[in-house]
């Protein structure tokens, strides 16, 4: 099992359904895995504060545990 794996094993126990995200290469090892497991849905986002924003309104509105990944910005 990679890193990546036991990452998205653990996300997916702690009840982790859907994550926004903004792909990069440090983010690699974990989107690989991601795209492997069918329960949990990866939404693609354009900038770091608006896939927090994303998480956040996700999490507010009753959708679950809201959940953001992203690479460095600029």
């Amino acid at each position: 099992m990679t890193g990546g794996q036991a990452l998205v094993k653990a996300l997916y126990q702690e009840g982790i359904r859907v994550i926004f995200g903004l792909p990069g290469v440090q983010l690699y090892h974990a989107l690989d895995p991601l795209y492997d497991e069918p329960r949990i849905r990866f939404i693609t986002t354009r900038h770091e504060q608006a896939t927090t924003y994303m998480a956040d309104g996700f999490s507010r509105a009753g959708g679950g545990i809201g959940t953001a990944l992203v690479v460095p910005g600029p």
